[in-house]
């Protein structure tokens, strides 16, 4: 009988919302015969309980991009399935409860897979399914400009270490010495819409930085990708790293911390990205605070990484100071991730893990 594959989920512009979206596209292309493909969206409550009544013993794997109540997934029958993707090292006990009824936990990195591992969920439930990157999209054809742009893409909130790179950027390229040495955000966060208004405000005496915000398509993103001269990626913690791996297939010379989840497809590239040392430490953060006080109690938050800011300096003085040789090893990073984590290559993997 034919298998059929649930990918319970919601398309959005989200992190989550676009690695689903990408998967299913992907997989629609490659679903072997013996194997049916559902879109189950998780806001369309009949659709839901109408697959949960269909669902079989044996045959049906429900893939499930978000972590849900216990009794909730317990009403799908065959395979249930969680790719998860988390930012600290330590998991409250409320997430690894609710975790409890899934056969297996995909985790997008070999880190992830260790910290599941320190909490005490055997290897036997857990395997290492990356994300990935639509290589027809994000491709190194680099756009004609003027000047030397540094680029960053990723919410503004302290994870991403937005303020470390601006500050990084006035100290070590000031406006009166280096004019054409520009720096573009693409930071803005649609759950606090004001914060890139306050970024605004922030940099306005500099007019090297421009402030790019609301939302665009995976083509416009490409482009801007492709017009930078380099790409800054300093974060503290990452479930995987969508912009930064976007970015490395595009061809752009890239500067990052080489942590958590990105560590997946940076590890693959070494001597082609510039690291940026970095320290382990607690986490401070108040949007965690907001998000998982709840489910942390009192609790730590765990650890993330913070970058060096003489070492952020140094990266970006690198790759400026020698761009043909970083545009160069740059190409042949992009070579290695469009190859590996083409969303084709995760549509195999994950057919080839629902037959397990």
């Amino acid at each position: 009988m034919t298998t059929r594959l649930n990918l319970y989920c919601h398309f959005n512009h989200t992190g989550v919302g676009r690695h689903s979206e990408n998967i299913h596209a992907a997989l629609a292309k490659r679903i072997p015969a013996d194997m049916e493909l559902r879109y189950l969206d998780m806001k369309d409550e009949a659709a839901v309980a109408k697959a949960i009544a269909e669902s079989r013993d044996g045959l049906d794997v429900t893939i499930f991009f978000w972590r849900q109540p216990v009794e909730f997934v317990r009403r799908f029958r065959g395979r249930r399935v969680l790719w998860w993707a988390f930012e600290s090292d330590l998991l409250p006990k409320a997430w690894l409860d609710q975790v409890e009824p899934y056969d297996e936990i995909w985790v997008p990195s070999g880190w992830g897979q260790a910290v599941l591992h320190a909490h005490g969920i055997p290897d036997e439930r857990i395997r290492v399914v990356a994300e990935g990157v639509d290589p027809t999209v994000y491709c190194p054809e680099p756009l004609l400009h003027r000047g030397f742009i540094f680029l960053s893409v990723g919410k503004y909130e302290r994870r991403k270490s937005i303020d470390e790179i601006v500050a990084a950027f006035g100290a070590e390229f000031p406006a009166d010495r280096y004019p054409e040495v520009r720096l573009w955000l693409k930071a803005d966060y649609p759950l606090y819409p004001h914060r890139v208004q306050e970024l605004s405000e922030r940099v306005r005496d500099d007019g090297r930085i421009r402030i790019i915000s609301g939302v665009a398509s995976d083509e416009t993103i490409s482009k801007l990708y492709r017009v930078a001269d380099a790409f800054v990626f300093p974060s503290k913690a990452e479930g995987f790293g969508l912009p930064c791996i976007e970015a490395i297939a595009c061809g752009v010379p890239v500067i990052a911390t080489n942590v958590s989840g990105q560590s997946a497809f940076l590890e693959r590239i070494p001597g082609l990205f510039v690291p940026v040392v970095h320290e382990r430490a607690p986490i401070v953060d108040p949007d965690y605070s907001t998000f998982y006080r709840a489910d942390y109690g009192n609790d730590d938050f765990g650890n993330w990484a913070i970058p060096s800011m003489a070492s952020l300096r140094a990266a970006m003085r690198t790759v400026y100071e020698n761009p043909a040789e970083w545009r160069k090893r740059a190409d042949e990073a992009a070579a290695v991730i469009r190859r590996e984590f083409s969303w084709d290559a995760v549509a195999r993997n994950v057919i080839a893990a629902s037959r397990r």
